[in-house]
């Protein structure tokens, strides 16, 4: 009866444990994405899903990335390079098409917020922004 209940309390908790991983895959999910739209998010959760997604990628900021043309490149370089590689690269500039604008929305609204956040983390809202401006 010991080992029933002790195998049922791990499957329980290994199962809780895999749902909060599950919910916190920023490796593979964009959660920054609607974290920034989100009123009520932790500044500090928000860098740290971004960064977790951009980790070991480059961050597709410049223009001219985010319309699909690189710098430099010939297809005769194109044509020279492994199937790898340019399965990587395509993979990459489709992603940098996919979340390119994203990205950059996301580095504006750090800015933009940085000022209000708290040191919990909390995002001070427009009223709470108005009222201390007011103040000042």
């Amino acid at each position: 009866m010991k080992h029933l209940l002790t195998i049922c309390l791990l499957i329980c908790f290994s199962f809780m444990n895999a749902q909060k991983s599950k919910s916190k895959n920023y490796k593979k999910n964009p959660a920054w994405i609607d974290m920034m739209k989100d009123p009520n998010v932790n500044y500090f959760e928000a860098i740290k899903a971004y960064e977790t997604f951009w980790k070991n990628k480059e961050k597709p900021l410049e223009e001219d990335e985010l319309i699909g043309q690189t710098k430099g490149e010939t297809s005769k370089e194109e044509k020279m390079e492994s199937r790898k590689k340019m399965r990587e690269k395509r993979r990459e500039k489709e992603m940098y098409r996919k979340y390119g604008l994203e990205c950059k929305k996301f580095e504006h609204w750090k800015l933009q917020v940085k000022p209000y956040v708290q040191p919990d983390g909390h995002i001070l809202s427009k009223e709470e922004q108005l009222k201390m401006w007011e103040e000042k």
